[in-house]
């Protein structure tokens, strides 16, 4: 692998394969910047891999089904981060998160205790991670899961803390939290009673107190009687997220939309045929800078099998 030397919050994605592969810009511009490209190892292996977030360093976290790093056997989906490193032009081998983060299966305490982290949401500063489990999971009230959040502290993550109450329900199966450009804004998706219809993106900003105010349904130009999920926000205000509607290229498909105001969004439109295909496209993620684009798939074009993350250069990305 060639060593480049740089930082990553100034150069784009694009940059890094150019160097990290030798592509010249020319040849970039011809046939790279039109592609859509597999994250290639170490990220993604011959397991799913799947929801994927960045700090501002270039840090990412995602999540995993592979089996040769799982906290435990049987485990569905592990957190797993990878930093970025500046010689290389390339992430590090990633690393499982380990226990407390992701919890170990527990289905003698209740069977819907599977062990299944994922969804991770990294803040801006690479200091606090959001996410999705099943670890305080219950068959009655049936609640699969909730959503929680850790603190980097002294280099060290933190036990893991349930966000209560109006975020995490006994009966929505919260999912996907995301922190909205403002870095105040919490959006996620929920079953609760009173959507639209499937899972619906909410958001939430915190009191004077610190505490977690009622969300608030995004409305029908976000959320319709199919599903919809993970939030995405880029520095212009557009929000990317995933949608099983209708007008879409078949499967879960990722649609975006314009903020117009506080909780008022513009009509959804879809990303087209470079991001989505026949198969499942879901929750998109952006890399540092504002070129790149990046998601999950099951397309089978270029897969390390199973599930696996790509990106693309924005310019593909039909932006309402």
């Amino acid at each position: 692998m060639k060593a480049c030397s740089m930082k990553f919050s100034k150069i784009s994605v694009l940059a890094v394969l150019s160097c990290v592969f030798g592509f010249s810009t020319a040849t970039a511009q011809s046939w790279v910047d039109r592609a859509v490209h597999n994250f290639g190892a170490p990220i993604n292996t011959m397991w799913a891999e799947g929801e994927l977030s960045f700090a501002d360093d270039g840090t990412m976290v995602y999540c995993s089904a592979r089996e040769d790093m799982a906290v435990a056997p049987g485990d569905p989906k592990d957190l797993y981060i990878a930093t970025f490193n500046e010689e290389t032009g390339s992430w590090n081998t990633p690393v499982n998160m380990g226990i407390p983060i992701n919890a170990a299966p527990a289905t003698n305490v209740d069977p819907l205790r599977l062990g299944d982290d994922r969804e991770p949401w990294i803040t801006a500063d690479g200091n606090t991670i959001y996410f999705k489990s099943d670890r305080s999971a219950t068959t009655s009230p049936n609640n699969a899961t909730d959503l929680f959040i850790t603190r980097k502290v002294n280099g060290n993550w933190t036990e893991p803390e349930l966000i209560g109450f109006p975020i995490s329900t006994d009966e929505g199966n919260e999912h996907c939290p995301a922190i909205l450009q403002d870095g105040e804004t919490l959006c996620f998706a929920s079953r609760r009673a009173g959507g639209f219809g499937g899972s619906d993106i909410y958001c939430s900003q915190q009191d004077s107190a610190g505490n977690w105010m009622e969300p608030v349904n995004q409305g029908p130009n976000i959320n319709t009687t199919a599903e919809e999920f993970h939030f995405t926000q880029d520095e212009n205000g557009m929000v990317y997220f995933t949608s099983g509607r209708p007008g879409g290229f078949g499967g879960m498909d990722l649609w975006g939309s314009q903020q117009l105001g506080e909780n008022n969004w513009g009509p959804a439109t879809n990303l087209g045929p470079q991001v989505n295909t026949a198969g499942a496209d879901m929750c998109p993620a952006l890399p540092p800078g504002s070129d790149t684009f990046s998601w999950f798939s099951s397309r089978s074009d270029n897969s390390f099998g199973g599930i696996d993350i790509f990106w693309t250069n924005k310019t593909n990305v039909n932006i309402p």
